[in-house]
């Protein structure tokens, strides 16, 4: 993967996200990599992603502890792939009981 010069999504990224599967990436405190499919992963604007956190699990206690995030979305057949690295803020829980998780862009790979 190549670090793009721009922190901002472009038309065609923001489209690939909408089309593909993300997955969500977090470390623990021992330095643990944790990774798991996000599906309601979405594109916010230019600089930000979205999802709700169902599960409260791994992903949930490490974006708690500070960890900052990494989402890749691919396509295996044509062998491409856009990763974003992030900060991610949890929100109030809604009325569902999901936590919103807001991940402000700081670099884009492809």
């Amino acid at each position: 993967m190549k670090k793009l010069d721009s922190n901002k999504l472009t038309q065609a990224q923001q489209d690939f996200f909408k089309d593909h599967l993300a997955f969500l990436s977090t470390v623990d405190s021992n330095g643990m990599p944790q990774v798991g499919p996000k599906q309601s992963m979405k594109v916010v604007d230019d600089s930000h992603l979205a999802y709700l956190e169902k599960t409260q699990q791994h992903a949930f206690e490490n974006i708690k502890n500070g960890s900052k995030v990494a989402v890749v979305v691919a396509d295996k057949p044509s062998h491409t792939n856009v990763r974003v690295i992030g900060t991610a803020e949890i929100q109030d829980k809604d009325e569902n009981g999901w936590y919103p998780v807001t991940i402000t862009i700081e670099e884009i790979d492809e």
